[in-house]
């Protein structure tokens, strides 16, 4: 009798207990908190501009140091650029003669086109009539040395051979003013203006020709010197006067206006597959001591897919938006993340179980 009162108590006292405790593995099932993925990052303008260095040559001059503020199109280095310079003197000076030379072409093309024209005409018959009157005076005198030499003895026959060769010579002198008339009166052959195009066209090709490598030295001169192509403050330089930029290497980098700032951050890999855009962050500063009374709020804007190794350890990249801070976060400085990324129940945090359902985003609770 007594061993069956024993008996008795013990199995109530058993239910009891699994009762209390299926009750409280109940409500720690039921009961939600917030689930939590803690990452490290770099604060970060949102719009990071690099000024990269056009071509190899040694940097002259920078016009701004980090912190300074700069406008579209101002110039905040300069390469050496003496020998561009003079190269694109040299070429502007080509374009001018090409193009005197071009004006020279043109200019003969249009006169052998406009060949003859009435005063070249005047010119040549009035030639053809001196020839014609000089003939006629040397026949003359040809006659009177004929009949002084042949009837009264006065003329010489020195005196009658001179004649005749001054006769001689302006019968040749009219025959060349002829044929030179004709030559006026025919115009240019084709075969002369073909030749003089020929040369327009040359002028023109050389012409073009200067005028791209004056476009080209220009520009060359003017890439050397490096200009901001946004509004934003100067955070980074790289390389200082007297040093060798190489191309491509970068000079600056400078904060782009109105992006925002952002963390670029990294998280381990076996939280990583909770973690999506638009789920919210906190965002604790190292630039503070009370790093939870000056709390930034922030949210996931993208997350890279590929896992990156270094020092036996990987981790996953992702970029936090800054959204609200209650102290503007310096560049270059560090932060801890705490990215709600859902919610699981107290059952699951203190056996560590994990589950799709839980990554679903839900804000957390604001504090």
């Amino acid at each position: 009798m007594m061993r069956r009162r024993r008996k008795s108590r013990i199995y109530k006292w058993l239910l009891w207990i699994f009762g209390v405790i299926g009750a409280i593995a109940l409500a720690l099932a039921l009961i939600k908190i917030d689930d939590i993925v803690m990452a490290q990052g770099i604060v970060e303008p949102g719009d990071k501009v690099y000024i990269d260095s056009p071509m190899s040559r040694v940097l002259h001059e920078v016009f701004v140091e980090p912190g300074d503020s700069t406008t579209v199109g101002q110039p905040v280095a300069r390469l050496y650029d003496g020998d561009l310079k003079a190269t694109a003197t040299t070429a502007e000076q080509e374009i001018k003669r090409e193009i005197a030379n071009l004006e020279a072409a043109r200019a003969r093309l249009a006169l052998l086109r406009e060949n003859p024209t009435q005063e070249e005409l005047k010119i040549a018959e009035s030639h053809v009539e001196q020839a014609r009157i000089s003939l006629t005076a040397r026949q003359q005198e040809l006659k009177r040395a004929e009949a002084l030499h042949q009837g009264q003895r006065i003329f010489s026959q020195e005196d009658y051979e001179r004649a005749q060769t001054n006769y001689d010579l302006a019968a040749a002198n009219l025959k060349v003013a002829i044929e030179n008339l004709n030559l006026v009166r025919r115009g240019p052959l084709a075969s002369e203006i073909q030749h003089v195009e020929a040369t327009v066209r040359q002028s023109q090709a050389a012409l073009d020709k200067a005028k791209h490598n004056s476009e080209a030295a220009r520009e060359a001169f003017e890439r050397a010197t490096m200009r901001s192509p946004v509004n934003g403050v100067v955070v980074r330089q790289d390389l200082y006067p007297g040093m060798q930029a190489n191309q491509g290497a970068i000079v600056m980098i400078i904060a782009g206006e109105g992006e925002g700032t952002v963390v670029d951050a990294w998280m381990p890999e076996t939280s990583a597959w909770k973690v999506r855009p638009g789920q919210s962050v906190e965002i604790l500063s190292n630039l503070f001591t009370d790093r939870e009374g000056f709390l930034g709020q922030g949210e996931v804007s993208d997350v890279h897919g590929y896992a990156i190794h270094e020092g036996g350890v990987r981790t996953f990249a992702l970029e936090v938006a800054v959204k609200q801070a209650p102290i503007s976060l310096s560049f270059g400085s560090t932060a801890d993340l705490r990215i709600y990324v859902g919610q699981r129940s107290i059952l699951q945090t203190i056996l560590g179980w994990d589950s799709a359902a839980q990554i679903k985003y839900i804000p957390p609770t604001q504090k």
